[in-house]
């Protein structure tokens, strides 16, 4: 054979297996390309998602309220601990090794900070993983990793946080452990505040370390909830109220302060706090006296008493029909229209809402506010009760007009006295300034009156502070207007209202001439005096000056003065 067809067949030998190896290639590359590109990211590559924490809530100022901070959850790996050599064939180095490890639970309930007990019902589950605890504190965490458990897992989660304490707990609500809103603000405005999901690049090499972490995409956060809220009026108001409930041994008691011009609420205090319950706007009452604004309103109105007309109040009992009696706590004769105000005279009232008509008196009461909801952005408002026109007869009419017979809340009444305050405007209760970048603005709901009729229910407000039974609430250096309001609760195992139990109320605005701020105090069962210008009014008058000192606002009035004490001076050279 020539040395050409030697070269030849070598040659040949030699690219033979080339052809094997390019059909391979052909097959890998352009054949199952596809398909085992698909492998390769099913194996590498993870698109797992991650959640955004969930919106803050701040302060008028912009101080936080309530927040998510970064937080870690953990689980029991339940067939990992049932089998801790995972089905291995390698001798263990010790002879129990390979048995469930029920001796390490207490150690990891003492870790975790749980009841021994729970965490070995957590372990019989039958299922492939149980949740041991969430939301667990880093200090929990770093306790529960030093333990060296294969059959502990750890994944990166979030907690809500309120840095202020139970600070205005009520209003601000709660979140449950999926992150969603049950109560208060959290819940109405869960679908702004709640934290959302982002999809994210996960690459791994092939020992399974992650290479690169990125999102896939990058939606905004959650807005931040700015609320009217002030933060130091709402410690203000809270430690006001705790003093008071200690003081009087009242079970209960609620303290709101509203700008009367834009409907803004500084502070919505409530005493206990309970973060699934707000009495302010969930609980209605009788407000007694204090409704009786209502209905000056109206006479004044309708003019249904002619100036300087006196009104017999009886004195002090009065039988609207025979069989039921009308009493004033103290006895009154003739007196005015804003005389029966001033002096809180029952009598006098339901006499007057007589003559007003359930008609005009229930229209009122509707302008007012009352009988429906305020509209503040809160789940769980009260519309209060108010009877329809035909069931107003003459005794309920008569009850009525001094504020029994019919309940509100106490937003509902801070939201009346607001409009007395602004000139007539009822102005629907702002508690959010913005979501976002997206302001709230001041909302006006109706006129309630004429502005000469409100002129001179503020002035007849004013002289209750000054001459009658709301003396208790003024300040030094302000004129004060306001309404006391004590009111029976009804005994619910006689149905009949209890002689015990009573609901006292002080609600005004300060400064009386040019109101900055509408405040209300209430307080459920004192038992230490009952009367509202005992245990309500006094609160009131601490509370308004603290916000007015604190807002800077001037005096209207002269402050009164101390007489000064002449001191003698001892003689010189003698000895001190």
């Amino acid at each position: 054979m020539s040395t050409r067809w030697r070269l030849r067949a070598c040659t040949l030998l030699c690219l033979a297996p080339l052809v094997p190896i390019a059909l391979k290639l052909f097959s890998l590359q352009v054949a199952r390309h596809d398909d085992l590109a698909s492998q390769v990211t099913a194996l590498t590559e993870r698109a797992p998602r991650e959640m955004l924490p969930r919106g803050r809530i701040l302060d008028r100022d912009g101080r936080v309220l309530a927040e998510s901070l970064p937080a870690w959850s953990s689980s029991l790996d339940l067939k990992v601990f049932k089998d801790p050599c995972d089905g291995k064939a390698a001798k263990p180095s010790r002879k129990d090794a390979c048995r469930p490890q029920w001796d390490r639970l207490p150690a990891v309930a003492q870790a975790a900070g749980m009841d021994p007990a729970e965490v070995k019902r957590l372990a019989r589950s039958p299922r492939r993983a149980v949740e041991l605890k969430s939301k667990m504190s880093f200090e929990e965490s770093e306790r529960l990793r030093g333990l060296n458990l294969r059959w502990l897992g750890f994944y990166p989660d979030e907690k809500r946080s309120y840095p202020n304490g139970d600070l205005a707990r009520p209003l601000l609500g709660s979140v449950n452990d999926a992150g969603l809103g049950t109560s208060g603000l959290e819940r109405a405005f869960d679908k702004n505040l709640c934290g959302r999901s982002i999809r994210l690049n996960l690459t791994r090499d092939g020992t399974g370390q992650a290479i690169l972490y990125e999102p896939l995409e990058r939606p905004a956060p959650p807005p931040d909830l700015k609320l009217t809220l002030e933060r130091n009026v709402q410690f203000f108001a809270e430690d006001a109220l705790r003093a008071a409930l200690e003081r009087v041994q009242a079970k209960r008691g609620t303290a709101l302060v509203q700008d009367p011009v834009t409907g803004d609420i500084l502070a919505m205090a409530v005493m206990p706090p309970d973060p699934m319950h707000n009495d302010a706007i969930q609980d209605y009452y009788e407000p007694g006296s204090t409704f009786k604004m209502v209905t000056a309103a109206a006479a004044l109105e309708h003019a249904v008493t002619k100036p300087g007309e006196r009104i017999d109040c009886e004195s002090g009992r009065w039988s609207v029909v025979p069989s039921i009696t009308i009493k004033d706590h103290d006895k009154q004769g003739l007196l005015t229209l804003p005389e029966v105000i001033i002096h809180s005279s029952n009598i006098g009232s339901a006499k007057i809402g007589l003559r007003l008509g359930a008609g005009t008196f229930s229209r009122f009461c509707k302008l007012f506010g009352f009988g429906y909801k305020t509209g503040i952005p809160l789940p769980a408002e009260s519309p209060g009760s108010l009877p329809d026109d035909e069931r107003f007869d003459r005794v309920r009419l008569a009850n009525a007009a001094f504020g029994q017979g019919v309940a509100a809340t106490s937003l509902q009444l801070l939201s009346a006295y607001s409009a007395v305050a602004n000139g007539g405007l009822l102005m629907e209760p702002r508690l959010v300034l913005s979501v976002g970048d997206k302001p709230t603005r001041p909302v006006t709901v109706r006129r309630t009156a004429k502005p000469a009729t409100i002129a001179a229910l503020a002035d007849i407000l004013e002289k209750v502070v000054e001459e009658g039974t709301g003396r208790t609430a003024r300040i030094p250096g302000y004129r004060v207007a306001g309404k006391t309001g004590t009111a029976q609760k009804i005994d619910p195992k006689t149905g009949r209202y209890s002689e015990t139990d009573y609901i006292a109320t002080f609600v005004g605005f300060v400064p009386a001439r040019a109101p900055r701020f509408t405040i209300l105090v209430s307080l459920d069962s004192p038992r230490k005096g009952y009367y509202a210008a005992e245990v309500a009014a006094p609160v009131f008058a601490a509370l308004a000056k603290q916000v007015l000192t604190y807002f800077g606002v001037a005096p209207d009035q002269p402050l009164p003065l101390k007489p000064i004490q002449q001191v003698r001076t001892a003689p010189a050279g003698t000895a001190g």
